[in-house]
């Protein structure tokens, strides 16, 4: 089996990287298109989203079953004049040069048919233990969900980070805290697991917080919403 990975971004560099000392896979440039191999089994087009249909149109005719690799989008948008599509979609963020562990990315597959499926399936268990199906409506519900769970978490680190820099406290003291509230999730759900001001409803402690981003209103409206959100949940546990 060939692979032909179609990109230039984080996600096609790491998918290479997993798949090349497993199976003859080619690394090919999503605006060039140059040394795209006509004889590919599966192409995995490996870009942005707005940017699938427009590299899929130009891709050159060939047999090989085309899959994209994006969260929201449909699988539909690659069934024009190919046999076998579908979604080959790694859930993880990814960075060049950040290492990963492969074996524990899940991988969610959709196909126009069952062939297509196990065919994204074999090549997804190369490099991962946990392949699963997921249909369009369900992959949507994954990618919403991971962009709270991965950019929002991420956005609230960078906030930290603009907190402590002022006072130049070192970001890296609070990598444990946030390394077991990850941990915890592994054996509770969120809101067991859920500490701190909010869930006890010591507003003298929040308001104590926000006076302390009185320049910073943006800041204020998330600390508020999200101990709002906090309260409301636990007020619902109890019910």
């Amino acid at each position: 089996m060939k692979v032909a990975i179609v990109g230039n971004g984080n996600v096609a560099s790491h998918l290479f990287q997993a798949l090349r000392d497993k199976i003859e896979t080619v690394l090919v440039n999503s605006r060039t298109l140059e040394g795209f191999p006509p004889d590919a089994d599966i192409v995995l087009i490996s870009v942005s989203d707005n940017a699938i249909e427009e590299v899929f149109s130009r891709l050159p005719h060939t047999a090989a079953v085309m899959a994209h690799t994006a969260g929201s989008v449909p699988m539909d948008v690659l069934n024009k004049n190919v046999a076998g599509y579908g979604v080959f979609y790694p859930l993880q963020t990814f960075t060049k040069g950040v290492e990963l562990n492969y074996r524990e990315i899940p991988v969610f597959i959709e196909g126009n048919s069952q062939e297509t499926v196990e065919r994204l399936k074999a090549l997804a268990s190369l490099f991962s233990d946990n392949v699963k199906e997921a249909d369009s409506e369900a992959r949507k519900k994954l990618h919403l969900a991971s962009v709270f769970a991965c950019n929002f978490s991420n956005a609230l680190a960078g906030i930290s980070q603009e907190i402590l820099k002022e006072s130049a406290l070192d970001f890296k003291d609070l990598l444990p805290l946030m390394k077991q509230t990850i941990n915890k999730l592994a054996s509770l759900s969120a809101t067991e697991a859920q500490t701190g001001p909010a869930v006890r409803g010591d507003t003298k402690v929040m308001n104590a917080h926000l006076k302390m981003l009185e320049d910073k209103p943006l800041f204020q409206e998330i600390y508020t919403l999200l101990s709002d959100y906090i309260s409301d949940t636990k007020k619902k546990e109890r019910l």
